[in-house]
C-alpha cells in the first residue's frame, strides 16, 4: 500500500474510535482534541486568568529555585519538551539549563508551528527541531534518537514536562508513560491538592474562558468526525471526584438532541454529559511515590510557599 493510503486508513480508524467513545454509556471525547489552533489560544488565555494559578506558581518556582533545579540536571543535554504548546516555559529555563539541543513535541497546529518559529528566532545558536505528534500515543524515544543521530549515546536526555500535564493521565497510565520515556533526567511539574474552592475556580473562571475552551472541543470534533454538534445546547460543567482526587471537565446537554455522524445519528437526552478531561491532583509524597514506581531516583521536590504546586527533578 502507498503511504497516503496507510495514513488515510489510520485517520479513518481514529475517527471511528472517536465516534465509539460518544456511544459509550458514559460518553467521552479525547482530551487532546481540546488543543486545536483556537484551543491553544484559549488555553494560553486561561493561564493568565486570576483564578488559574498553576502557570504563575510554576514560573515562580522556575525563577526562585532555578539554580537548585539546574544543579540537578546536566548541561549540554538534549531537552525534550512534552506538550510544548507556546514553548514559553522552555524559553524561561533554556538560558539556565543551556541544552545543546531542544526538541519541542506537540500536536500539529499553526499555533505550535508559530511558537517554535518564535523560539528559533530567540535562540539562534540552539539546535531546535520539533516533533508534531500526540506525545501520549504517537511519540516514542526513537524519534529523539533519530534527531540526535550519532550523538544519542553521549548526549544525556532531559525530559521537560511542565504545566501538570501529567495530571491528565490516570496514575497507573502515567507511571507506564514515564517509565517508557527512557529519560536520563526529568523536570516535571504537578498541581497539588488544595482547598476545593481554589480547585473549582481554576476550571470555572468568572470570564467563561474555560467554558469556551471546553465547548470548542465540539467544534474541533465536528471538523474531524463530520458531526454537527451545536455548542449552544451544551453547558460547561466542572466536578471534583474526591475518591480519585481529580477535577473532571464535562459538557452537559441542555436539551434532548440528535447529533448527525457518518455512522448514523447519536442521541443525547437533556442532562447527559460528555467527559472531556481529567486533571489529577497529588500530594508531594504521593507524586514522589509515583516517580519512584516509574523508575526515577535522586528525586528532589521544589514546592511553592503556598503548597499549591511542585516541580520535581529525577534521574534514571
Amino acid at each position: 500500500e502507498g503511504s497516503f493510503c496507510k495514513v488515510k486508513k489510520c485517520e479513518d480508524m481514529e475517527k471511528i474510535n472517536y465516534l465509539e467513545g460518544l456511544k459509550n454509556p458514559n460518553p467521552t471525547i479525547p482530551t487532546k482534541l481540546l488543543y486545536d489552533d483556537l484551543g491553544g489560544v484559549l488555553f494560553e488565555a486561561i493561564t493568565k486568568l486570576p483564578e488559574y494559578k498553576v502557570t504563575r506558581d510554576e514560573y515562580e518556582l522556575l525563577d526562585k529555585e532555578k539554580e537548585m533545579i539546574v544543579n540537578e540536571l546536566p548541561s549540554n543535554a538534549c531537552m525534550i519538551d512534552l506538550g510544548a504548546g507556546s514553548c514559553q516555559k522552555a524559553a524561561y529555563i533554556i538560558p539556565q539549563l543551556k541544552p545543546i539541543r531542544y526538541i519541542p513535541v506537540d500536536l500539529a497546529s499553526d499555533f505550535f508551528s508559530h511558537s517554535v518559529s518564535k523560539l528559533k528566532n530567540k535562540f539562534r545558536e540552539l539546535e531546535i527541531k520539533s516533533i508534531e505528534a500526540d506525545f501520549s500515543t504517537d511519540f516514542n524515544t526513537g524519534m529523539v534518537k533519530d534527531i540526535q543521530g550519532e550523538n544519542f549515546k553521549s548526549e544525556p536526555t532531559v525530559y521537560f514536562f511542565p504545566g501538570s500535564t501529567i495530571g491528565n493521565f490516570r496514575p497507573d497510565i502515567g507511571i507506564n508513560f514515564l517509565r517508557n520515556l527512557n529519560a536520563d533526567f526529568i523536570l516535571i511539574g504537578v498541581d497539588l491538592v488544595k482547598p476545593l474552592d481554589d480547585l473549582m475556580g481554576a476550571y470555572n473562571d468568572s470570564l467563561g474562558v474555560t467554558s469556551a475552551f471546553n465547548k470548542n472541543i465540539l467544534l474541533h470534533f465536528n471538523r474531524l468526525a463530520k458531526t454537527n454538534f451545536d455548542i449552544r445546547f451544551w453547558r460547561h460543567d466542572v466536578r471534583f471526584n474526591v475518591r480519585e482526587s481529580r477535577i473532571e471537565m464535562h459538557l452537559v446537554a441542555t436539551s434532548d438532541q440528535k447529533v448527525a455522524s457518518p455512522q448514523g445519528s447519536i442521541f443525547f437526552k437533556k442532562g447527559k454529559s460528555i467527559h472531556t478531561e481529567n486533571s489529577y491532583k497529588y500530594t508531594v509524597q504521593g507524586f514522589t511515590e509515583l516517580l519512584e514506581e516509574a523508575g526515577f531516583d535522586n528525586l528532589k521536590s521544589f514546592v511553592t510557599p503556598t503548597e499549591r504546586y511542585a516541580l520535581f527533578t529525577g534521574s534514571k
